[in-house]
C-alpha cells in the first residue's frame, strides 16, 4: 500500500502540495470514493455502476496530471488524503475506511493458514479485538492457525493498526501554527459535500441548571476519547470498555454529577431517574450509530446490552462507570489500554472520568462569567 512507499514524497514541498488547486480536487474525488454511500435502500446495480464510472473518472483525472508516472503521482495523492482527514474530525471512520478497502485485496488462503504466534501476539494485543484472543486461537508448533473468518480479522486489524498509527502521527506532528490552521480549515473544507454517514460531534447536548449546550468532544477524559476513536476506526474494544463508554457517555449527557458512590453509599439509580423516555430512545439510536462501526455489530443485541447498562427495562439501575482506580489497575479488564492521563487526570480532586468533565464545564461556566 501506498505507506509503504514514504520515499516517493520524501522531497515534496508540504505547503506547495497542500495548496495545489489540482491536488485539492484530486483529494476529494478520493475521499469521495472512499466514503461512496452504500446505502441497502438504494439499487445495488446501479451503486455499483456509479461507483465505477467515478472510479474511472478519477484515473481519468490522475492521468490527466500525472501522464508518464501515474503509481507514484497516486501514491502522493493518497498521502495528501491522509494528512486532510488526519486533520479533519473524521480521521477515527477514515481509517476504518481505508482499512477495509485496502483488507479486502489480501487473498485469503483455503481452510487454515498459518501465522507466526509473535506476528500474531504483536497485532491481536495492540489491536484488542475479542476475536483475537490468543487463548481461543489453535496452535500448531509456533504458529497459530485462522480460519478464513480470522483471516479476514487478522489482516483487517493488521492494515487498521498501521493506518491509526500514521493518522496519529501526523495528528500529533509539531508544526507552525499558521500551516496547522491552515491545514484544519483545509481539511475541514474538503469534507463539506462528502457524505460520511456519521457526526461525531452529535453525541451530547447537556442540560442542567449549571451548563446547557453542547459538550465539545474534547472535554471528556482521554480514555473515553481514545475508546470513541477506536471504535469509529472498526476497532473491537473489551465488554468492559464498551460499558464504561455507554454509561460515562449517558449520565455525562443527563446528570454529570452522579456518581457510583455518594456519602459512601451505593448509589442505585435507573435511566427513567434522569432522562425522559423518548430522550433514553434517542440516546439509544446515538450510540447504535456509534457502534455500528464494529465489526461484530448486532443492532438488537447492541441495544439490549446498552439498556442493561443504563438501567432500562432490562434492568433497574445504573451500572456505572469504573472509577479512575480500575482503569489504571486494569485487572485484566482492557481499560488500562486507554487509559492515557493528562495533566487534569492528574487533578486529586479527579477520581472519576464524570470529574474530568465536570472541572471542564466549570472552566467554561468561569470563563462566561
Amino acid at each position: 500500500m501506498f505507506l509503504d512507499n514514504l520515499d516517493s514524497i520524501r522531497d515534496l514541498d508540504l505547503i506547495e502540495e497542500i495548496t495545489d488547486s489540482s491536488n485539492f480536487k484530486l483529494v476529494k474525488h478520493r475521499l469521495k470514493l472512499l466514503f461512496w454511500n452504500k446505502n441497502e435502500n438504494k439499487n445495488l446495480e446501479l451503486l455499483n455502476e456509479g461507483y465505477s464510472t467515478y472510479l474511472r473518472e478519477y484515473y481519468n483525472i490522475l492521468h490527466v496530471y500525472s501522464p508518464y508516472n501515474t503509481q507514484e503521482f497516486e501514491d502522493k495523492i493518497d498521502y495528501l488524503t491522509l494528512i486532510f482527514a488526519s486533520n479533519s474530525k473524521y480521521h477515527s471512520i477514515y481509517i476504518k475506511k481505508l482499512a477495509e478497502e485496502y483488507s479486502i485485496k489480501i487473498p485469503l488462503e483455503e481452510g487454515e493458514s498459518k501465522v507466526n504466534v509473535w506476528d500474531f501476539i504483536d497485532i491481536a494485543a495492540n489491536s484488542r479485538n475479542n476475536d483475537l484472543h490468543l487463548e481461543r486461537m489453535i496452535l500448531e508448533g509456533n504458529n497459530v492457525l485462522l480460519n478464513e473468518k480470522r483471516q479476514k480479522i487478522f489482516n483487517f486489524e493488521k492494515i487498521r493498526l498501521k493506518i491509526k498509527n500514521y493518522v496519529e502521527k501526523v495528528r500529533n506532528a509539531e508544526m507552525p501554527k499558521e500551516i496547522k490552521e491552515m491545514l484544519l480549515k483545509k481539511s475541514e473544507e474538503i469534507f463539506l459535500d462528502i457524505n460520511v454517514d456519521f457526526n461525531v460531534e452529535s453525541g451530547i447536548k447537556l442540560k442542567t441548571k449549571e451548563f446547557s449546550g453542547n459538550i465539545p468532544e474534547n472535554w471528556h477524559p482521554p480514555c473515553m476519547q481514545e475508546i470513541l476513536n477506536d471504535v469509529l476506526s472498526g476497532g473491537s474494544p473489551s465488554h468492559y470498555a464498551r460499558r464504561s463508554f455507554v454509561v460515562y457517555r449517558f449520565v455525562s449527557q443527563f446528570d454529570p454529577n452522579l456518581r457510583p458512590i455518594l456519602d459512601g453509599t451505593l448509589v442505585n439509580k435507573n435511566a427513567l431517574d434522569i432522562a425522559t423516555e423518548s430522550e433514553i430512545e434517542g440516546f439509544l439510536n446515538n450510540i447504535v450509530n456509534i457502534f455500528k462501526s464494529i465489526g461484530d455489530f448486532d443492532v438488537e443485541k447492541t441495544k439490549y446490552y446498552i439498556s442493561h447498562n443504563i438501567g432500562y427495562r432490562v434492568t433497574n439501575h445504573i451500572t456505572h462507570s469504573e472509577y479512575c482506580k480500575n482503569w489504571r489497575d486494569d485487572g485484566g479488564k482492557g481499560l488500562g489500554y486507554y487509559c492515557r492521563p493528562d495533566s487534569i487526570c492528574m487533578r486529586k480532586d479527579v477520581i472519576h472520568p464524570l470529574d474530568y468533565l465536570c472541572h471542564n464545564i466549570n472552566k467554561n461556566l468561569k470563563k462566561t462569567d
